[in-house]
């Protein structure tokens, strides 16, 4: 059987050598084997054929046609329309936040609120895009200071619903100072997803989210207990609580404890998050960073920590390390829009501020100018800033074919932040390499592919698979 190589990726790998392809497959070889590849030498009807030739590194007659449906597969994203759309109630918040991306007002600001009828507006524009699915996610500033606003939205995206039968979706992230009963029986009978922010053990969540008496954690401890109990009582099992950290300089020896308070509280998923120099992070960045290197450790030794307790039967999944095993095991789209070519920005989501105003994805709104601004919904349509040349050249600087990223092994998993980069470097064409979220997603990568080579790791990654 003749056959043709495809384009596939190496890195070393100890004795062994990574493999990868476009589709998303990889595999690993020793060194003959690899220089059998290489060569061009491969005979037919042996196992290591029928390897390459399952993985696709190898096309033949026999597997084009599934290699081509992988890859319609893999990018269908392309075609299905913006679905998760970040609204901002407020942008006034009632915390002060040491790392507070989103430069929050203080909660007696004024102008910085939405009005109903920009509300309506922004739900209008909304269902303007053709995704079957649309998640609208409320956030601020902090988003319960304005309940009414969120009501309202949700009310009338039903309505317009009835019209569009789309599969609507909700959620709001909130610091939970502002929750009371009679919200919280709202968000859980209309099937809101909640989310709060919490970094870790008391002492450590109220440094970096300072709120007066420093009773930040109190109110996330209250209402995630509460949460806990009124889905147990509903017999809700999806969608659960869940917290979101963020790791600052004070975070960094406090890996484990960190890793204990989510299990406490009954949190199954952390996201372990490196900082983003970002909206009033930027001013104190030297007080609260730290280096790629001193994150990655952190990293690692809570991920240790973190299978180690699920060899215990203790279980608690690491969230992006869950991303990128379902894009390495079982070779799908998980929907990480930061982690796609090209990323989330406009074709997976849209943010809209306070004011109407439109922008390529949350984190753009957070980075002080108009450069990722693309209009607002008092004035401009779906289809008008879904085809602007300031869309397509924000869309282009997110696709990792056209940039160095092309050469790594990871290439097939991995996604660039155009803000991200401009943010770091002061251009959304960066110099990939030396960014910070290039060095630590390799070094991320390169952990979870050695864990997949230790039967002990790997059967936790797979029980991490089995649960949505």
């Amino acid at each position: 059987m003749k056959y043709t190589t495809n384009r596939y990726r190496f890195k070393e790998f100890g004795k062994k050598f990574l493999i990868t392809t476009d589709l998303g497959s990889w595999c690993f070889l020793d060194k003959r084997d690899f220089e059998l590849l290489s060569k061009e030498k491969i005979k037919e009807k042996t196992g290591l054929f029928n390897l390459l030739e399952e993985k696709g590194v190898i096309l033949t007659e026999k597997n084009k046609g599934k290699i081509v449906e992988k890859i319609r597969k893999k990018y269908s994203f392309l075609g299905q329309g913006t679905s998760l759309h970040i609204i901002i109630p407020t942008l006034r918040c009632n915390m002060k936040c040491v790392y507070c991306h989103a430069s929050s007002k203080s909660l007696n600001a004024k102008g910085c609120d939405m009005n109903k009828k920009t509300a309506k507006k922004v739900v209008d524009f909304i269902f303007q895009s053709p995704s079957f699915c649309i998640t609208i996610e409320f956030q601020g500033g902090e988003p319960l200071l304005r309940f009414d606003i969120i009501k309202y939205i949700i009310e009338y995206s039903k309505q317009l619903n009835q019209i569009y039968k789309k599969n609507l979706l909700f959620a709001v992230v909130s610091n939970f100072t502002l929750m009371d009963e009679e919200k919280l029986d709202y968000l859980i009978k209309n099937k809101v997803g909640i989310c709060t922010s919490l970094d870790g053990p008391s002492r450590l969540h109220n440094i970096n989210r300072g709120f007066s008496k420093n009773k930040s954690y109190f109110y996330v401890d209250k209402w995630l207990n509460r949460l806990h109990e009124e889905y147990k009582k509903r017999n809700i099992d999806y969608p659960r609580p869940a917290a979101l950290i963020t790791i600052t300089k004070q975070s960094l020896p406090y890996w484990k404890e960190i890793v204990d308070n989510y299990v406490k509280l009954n949190l199954k998923d952390i996201n372990l998050r490196f900082l983003n120099n970002l909206g009033d992070a930027r001013p104190v960045w030297n007080t609260i960073s730290y280096s790629t290197e001193e994150f990655i450790n952190f990293w690692k030794k809570a991920m240790e920590y973190i299978l180690k307790l699920n060899k215990k039967g203790i279980y608690i999944r690491e969230w992006l390390a869950w991303i990128i095993l379902r894009k390495l095991v079982n070779e799908e789209e998980p929907g990480y829009l930061e982690q796609r070519s090209p990323c989330g920005a406009v074709i997976g989501q849209l943010a809209y501020d306070y004011n109407g105003d439109i922008y390529s994805c949350d984190e753009a709104r957070m980075i002080g100018e108009d450069l990722f601004k693309l209009g607002n919904v008092k004035k401009d349509n779906y289809n008008k800033i879904l085809t602007s040349n300031q869309t397509c050249s924000i869309v282009a600087a997110s696709i990792n074919d056209t940039q160095i990223c092309d050469g790594c092994v990871y290439k097939p998993y991995c996604g660039i932040c155009p803000v991200c980069n401009y943010a770091e470097q002061g251009s959304v064409i960066a110099n990939i390499p030396k960014t910070a979220r290039c060095k630590i997603y390799n070094a991320q990568f390169d952990y979870i592919f050695k864990k997949l080579q230790n039967p002990a790791d790997k059967r936790v990654f797979m029980e991490w698979l089995k649960r949505a």
